[in-house]
């Protein structure tokens, strides 16, 4: 790297909340205090970053003596929870001001406490939060499909060393992550029917019409994994990989 030259980003994971809430061992790759902190997957990956699409149902601010805001985003297999603070300004006035329930795109860093019962609760800190349209959501849940199936059909390579990880961190069997897929796809054409549209949304943080939250949609996962917005809808994803 050259003088002067920004660190690259890490790429951005793809996850559904069925297994991202699974994903309460982090680790580093270095004894750098500046190493950057990675989840792992129980698919057999590490997230430094994660990029997901759902309907934001609730916003609530849970700080005592600064604004801090929660937000519930609602997949198709569980729930996200993401917050933000002083540190992270435009998705705090964001969650501020918009008026849910709408569609909303997030690249944020996975972040995880333990609670007083000893469980581990997994969260996102926003960097990028943005609100977009159903054809956004349903891309994203086709895709991030294909994207857990990659990683279920290379967890029994013996090079996989994420693998190799995740089955000494986690008990659970990777075949539900499988089904979760199924879940997944199985709901996608009922909530595409009741789900909010564009139309639905209101408050000045949120574009007004699919054209722009099209675009803001772009500008948030330009730096995710890959440039997959492919698979417009449901048919385009090839079932028989579900039994693979």
């Amino acid at each position: 790297m050259s003088q002067g030259q920004a660190p690259m980003r890490e790429l951005a994971q793809r996850a559904f909340a069925g297994e991202f809430n699974d994903a309460g061992y982090t680790f580093r790759e270095s004894d750098d205090d500046r190493a950057p902190v990675y989840a792992l997957l129980p698919t057999g990956a590490k997230a430094n970053r994660v990029f997901v699409v759902g309907t934001l149902t609730e916003t609530d601010d849970v700080g005592s003596d600064d604004e801090y805001w929660q937000g519930r985003i609602v997949g198709p297999t569980g729930t996200f929870f993401t917050y933000a603070g002083q540190y992270q300004p435009e998705a705090a006035a964001m969650l501020r001001e918009v008026d849910p329930p709408v569609f909303v795109a997030l690249v944020g860093k996975p972040r995880t406490y333990e609670t007083d019962d000893g469980d581990t609760n997994v969260s996102l800190r926003p960097e990028h939060l943005t609100v977009v349209d159903a054809d956004t959501r349903n891309r994203w849940v086709t895709e991030t499909a294909k994207r857990t199936l990659e990683r279920l059909k290379r967890f029994d390579d013996d090079t996989n060393e994420y693998a190799a990880m995740a089955r000494e961190e986690y008990d659970t069997d990777p075949d539900q992550y499988r089904q979760t897929v199924i879940q997944a796809l199985e709901e996608l054409t009922d909530d595409a029917e009741t789900a909010p549209t564009s139309q639905d949304q209101t408050g000045d943080a949120t574009p007004t019409t699919a054209e722009d939250a099209s675009g803001s949609a772009t500008e948030v996962s330009a730096d995710e994994d890959s440039t997959s917005q492919s698979g417009g809808d449901i048919g385009d994803f090839d079932t028989t990989d579900l039994n693979s």
